[in-house]
């Protein structure tokens, strides 16, 4: 639904920090900082459950993976998958040094544009989604190779799926989807697109099953899940359980998709801003020279080193909306918010995006102004409104990976980097693509390296 994010915002403005939307049934927005804090961190146990999206049970077989996995072992799969990602280096300097590395083969590849216009959307997509793809499947690509975008570009046209009417009407009635052919060509492409990427991610296991040595550490988070899975489900009885391929299947996709659209999303939008608000850019710019220098690879040590940068990078998770409507939970037992008791079995969305709008909450909420998290002293204050990466049990699992792809590449790039319009007297409007996730429409920028 285009412009949904600021619709729901108008509903807040309306209704309040709760109220009800039929999608086909009542489903609740949570859009308080505090109604948040007490729906998603105090009864963090009985919101974190998901409801039965029909269409997304026919798109890939079932509740499978990491972000909509609703089976009795989806704590376990998270805490498996938190466990492999850190054995791995998230968190740690072994994985810093791959984004490090990533970020400086970017540099070289700004270098040879010589200053001419390019759309970034793709170059952001491959950098960041290199890092999860070498975690989840053992390798990466080239920059500049289309691979990865194009991998993206399929995850954001199949989401679409879940606009079309005939989405709406499974959840009243699931034996309409045997009727699918009645839906025209554009769902019947999102199904296609969205059955490419699940071939991709069978094909790749297949290969690691093929290939691995089960003697040996693990190469990859497939091959992890292959160790475990040959001590938990050695003959593949169970084609469903919590070690099955389906799972594997479902958790390979959503750490590849939403390890790499949200990060990368993020950082095109930024760019956007900064072109938007070129005064920042050089403060950015003043304070990386007179801290870091221009010589030195910057490293997550250097972080808190940067207040400017980070009101920076808080202000942008504020500004920018992700996703223009927020996963689904449901209740497993009833839950009062705001003294209003939401019953068992209600679904119920916590809109982050609303608070991050909310003049009441944030003033002149539409600037870009990351002085609002620096304090009298001009040291960064960390703010608890601005919430990129959830609440509770079902928060972001990728959350630390994320942090630091953002603080390394932003920083390395504007290190070395000037990002200039395309053409200065015409800026790149603020115009929007809405599917997964909310896209600032293609826009060209000059990248010029500074001396």
């Amino acid at each position: 639904m285009n412009n949904s994010d600021n619709q729901l915002y108008e509903f807040k403005k309306k209704y309040g920090n709760l109220f009800t939307l039929w999608l086909p049934y009542p489903t609740i927005f949570v859009g308080g900082v505090e109604q948040l804090k007490e729906g998603f961190i105090k009864n963090n146990e009985n919101t974190s459950a998901r409801p039965m999206i029909k269409m997304w049970k026919m798109m890939v077989g079932g509740y499978y993976g990491l972000v909509f996995n609703q089976h009795s072992f989806w704590k376990s799969q998270r805490k498996f998958a938190l466990s492999v990602l850190r054995d791995f280096g998230v968190g740690r300097p072994i994985l810093e040094n791959a984004v490090i590395d990533q970020a400086a083969e970017v540099c070289e590849y700004f270098r040879t544009l010589k200053g001419e216009p390019i759309d970034l959307c793709k170059t952001f997509c491959t950098c960041i989604g290199n890092i999860i793809h070498q975690l989840a499947f053992g390798s990466m690509v080239k920059i500049g190779d289309d691979f990865i975008f194009d991998f993206r570009n399929k995850i954001l046209k199949g989401s679409e799926i879940f606009k079309h009417p005939l989405t709406l009407l499974m959840e009243i009635w699931e034996p309409i989807k045997y009727l699918k052919f009645f839906a025209g060509k554009s769902f019947h492409k999102m199904i296609d697109d969205n059955e490419e990427l699940l071939i991709y991610v069978k094909k790749q296991i297949k290969e690691h099953r093929e290939t691995i040595n089960y003697d040996s550490e693990p190469r990859d988070y497939i091959d992890a899940f292959l160790i475990e899975q040959k001590k938990q489900n050695p003959n593949l009885e169970d084609k469903s359980g919590e070690w099955s391929d389906m799972q594997l299947i479902g958790s390979c996709y959503d750490l590849f998709g939403a390890g790499m659209e949200t990060t990368s999303t993020t950082t095109h939008t930024f760019i956007f801003y900064i072109l938007h608000y070129p005064e920042i850019q050089a403060k950015i710019h003043e304070e990386i020279d007179r801290v870091i220098g221009k010589d030195k690879i910057i490293t997550m040590s250097d972080q808190n080193s940067l207040p400017y940068f980070n009101a920076c990078l808080q202000e942008a998770q504020r500004i920018i909306t992700l996703m223009p409507i927020n996963p689904f939970h449901e209740t497993i037992d009833d839950v009062i918010i705001d003294g209003y008791t939401i019953p068992k079995g209600a679904t119920i969305v916590p809109q982050f995006d609303i608070v991050h709008k909310d003049e009441t909450v944030f003033e002149n909420p539409q600037k870009f102004d990351p002085t609002r998290f620096l304090d009298e002293q001009n040291n960064f204050k960390a703010d608890d409104r601005v919430m990129p990466y959830s609440l509770g049990k079902r928060g972001c699992l990728g959350k630390s990976l994320a942090k630091m792809e953002l603080f390394l590449f932003w920083t390395t790039f504007l290190q070395h980097f000037e990002f200039r319009p395309e053409d200065p007297n015409n800026l790149p409007p603020f115009e929007f693509d809405y599917s997964l996730s909310k896209n600032i429409k293609p826009f060209n920028v000059r990248v010029i390296e500074r001396k």
